[in-house]
């Protein structure tokens, strides 16, 4: 058995491993434990990390049986990335931004609920796709060829896009994400004395904002900005980004579906917006240039 199928199975250990604890594992406590799919577990991001966690085992499937692409420039260790990085921070993303906007209990063991076994062990078992396996996948074949560049019109164009996504997430965090009765939070609003809590993610959406506004501009240059590596290009990364941004707002959309007394903000949908137009400047990108990568 060669190193490329050992990876492979280790790919689908650690993605079955967490697919079971994302599925049957509790993710919150309040007083019980409460599952992926119930209004006081998971909720939104309960579902998003399941729909994940059954990507990254497909992907596992794939590598196994010797699958190269995916979609149209887009490489199933590409896609094993990604979808790893945003199985993983969506986990970080519901402890930090999810879980403290209730909070549960009387008197003084009132406070935030607990965090359930289904989310430690999803976290530690996701966290090593794209830690470990993905780079070590990335780094051994050697760089792909055939790889198209962008012409300077498009490279100015996609930039453009970047460009305006970024600042999409800059500026939408500080508006209105969740709303409840005449209490309106930002993404980086705490409790303050209110009954609830903003989801309080706005400062990594500010990160990734300040990122592609950076990257838009450095690619705008006559000789654009370097690629990452010969099988990680700068569209998997944006595509990375893409992917991460949309489990925030996609995951309080679900949420709010799913729980009364609690609405969504403007914020949220604009946030959405840019993150579908990150996923489809970084789609098109990868189309156009060919990017399987391995």
């Amino acid at each position: 058995m060669n190193h490329h199928k050992l990876l492979s199975y280790a790919h689908l250990i650690l993605a079955g491993g967490y697919l079971v604890f994302a599925l049957v594992g509790s993710w919150a406590k309040r007083g019980s434990g409460y599952g992926a799919f119930s209004s006081d577990g998971g909720t939104g991001f309960g579902i998003i990390g399941v729909v994940l966690g059954a990507i990254l085992v497909l992907c596992a499937i794939f590598r196994i049986i010797g699958r190269a692409q995916v979609l149209p420039g887009l490489g199933v260790e590409q896609l094993t990335i990604i979808i790893g990085v945003a199985a993983w921070l969506n986990l970080i993303c519901f402890i930090v931004g999810w879980l403290p906007i209730f909070e549960y209990g009387e008197g003084r063991r009132r406070g935030v609920p607990g965090t359930g076994w289904g989310v430690v062990g999803g976290y530690f078992t996701v966290s090593q796709i794209p830690l470990l396996l993905s780079p070590l996948t990335l780094g051994i074949p050697s760089p792909s060829k055939g790889i198209k560049a962008l012409s300077d019109k498009n490279r100015q164009l996609f930039s453009i896009g970047t460009i305006a996504s970024g600042i999409g997430f800059i500026v939408f965090p500080f508006m209105a994400w969740v709303k409840s009765g005449s209490i309106q939070l930002s993404a980086f609003d705490g409790r303050s004395g209110n009954p609830t809590s903003g989801p309080r993610f706005g400062y990594l959406l500010l990160v990734l904002g300040v990122i592609l506004v950076l990257a838009g501009l450095m690619r705008l240059r006559p000789k654009g900005l370097a690629e990452p590596g010969p099988n990680m290009l700068l569209s998997h990364c944006l595509l990375t980004i893409g992917v991460l941004s949309i489990t925030m707002p996609l995951g309080i959309i679900i949420s709010c579906f799913q729980r009364s007394g609690l609405d969504i903000g403007v914020g949220t949908w604009l946030t959405l917006a840019s993150s579908l137009l990150v996923i489809g400047l970084a789609l098109s990108e990868n189309k156009s240039r060919g990017a399987v990568g391995v």
